[in-house]
């Protein structure tokens, strides 16, 4: 799988393939990257993948994503779902939780929260009702 620096590139798209709008996928395992992309193509959308946090927040803000998924990185992902939520308002943002981060009270800005250990089959349930 590809990646791109969003501060260089655009992050690689599949949206000219989208039925449903566009999710930004922005997670530091490839696998789970990859087994989230699969599974936001296959509700019909069209996935972008950032490489880091703050790309991540730098393409929020130059388009319009109907759904943000981020997890583990090394900013703590409170502030990252924070910053997310102020530069896309009307996004719906899901939080891939880790243990060693906090997120409880996320829910009050409408931020959801998979709550570990997270696997393919709470990925889709989490994810499904993006469709």
């Amino acid at each position: 799988m590809e990646r791109y620096d969003a501060a260089h590139n655009a992050p690689r798209s599949g949206r000219g393939l989208s039925t449903c709008g566009s999710a930004l996928v922005c997670l530091s395992d490839p696998r789970a990257e990859l087994a989230t992309m699969l599974i936001l193509q296959e509700l019909g959308l069209g996935v972008d993948l950032a490489t880091d946090p703050e790309s991540a927040i730098r393409w929020v803000r130059q388009a319009r994503y109907q759904l943000l998924v981020i997890g583990g990185s090394d900013v703590p992902l409170r502030t990252v779902a924070l910053r997310l939520r102020h530069a896309a308002a009307d996004a719906r943002i899901v939080v891939i939780g880790d243990d060693r981060d906090p997120l409880d009270g996320l829910a009050a800005l409408d931020i959801e929260v998979l709550p570990p250990p997270v696997d393919v089959n709470a990925l889709m349930r989490g994810l499904w009702p993006a469709a």
